[in-house]
């Protein structure tokens, strides 16, 4: 390319938007103590990421009881297989699968109790540290 383009701004007016939408609460930057507080009242969260390891955002929702939408994020196809939220697998899908999910509030109480297990089996402090050790052969008693 001979030409080079700058380009200033895109998060103020990425907030100016957002702030402007009568139906989004624009927080800004919080504190992790916040932020849980946050997942841990909402129906749902939403993943739109195209491309991530594993977001300890899922870790979050889910020992909070909060089902996750995740656009294309599947660790593991952990989501679909344990049951834990939808993965919408494409734009066009991710709004009517947001609205389904809000419209049953059975299935998201459903999702948030198959949630809150699967981090107890998998995820807790016990589990951790039992894996960690066995990994670097530590033979600590635990």
């Amino acid at each position: 390319p001979t030409r080079h383009r700058s380009q200033t701004g895109y998060g103020d007016n990425m907030v100016r938007r957002l702030r402007s939408l009568p139906n989004v609460e624009f927080l800004g930057p919080i504190s992790p103590e916040k932020a849980q507080e946050v997942i841990q009242e909402a129906a749902m969260l939403l993943s739109t990421s195209e491309g991530e390891g594993f977001p300890n955002t899922f870790l979050q929702a889910w020992s909070s009881g909060t089902p996750v939408v995740s656009l294309m994020i599947d660790p593991d196809s952990v989501i679909e297989r344990a049951g834990l939220g939808v993965v919408s697998g494409k734009i066009e899908t991710l709004g009517k699968d947001i609205c389904a999910l809000m419209e049953s509030h059975h299935q998201r109480e459903e999702m948030a109790l198959r949630a809150r297990k699967h981090i107890v089996e998998n995820h807790s402090e016990l589990v951790v540290v039992r894996a960690f050790n066995y990994a670097v052969g530590n033979n600590c008693a635990i």
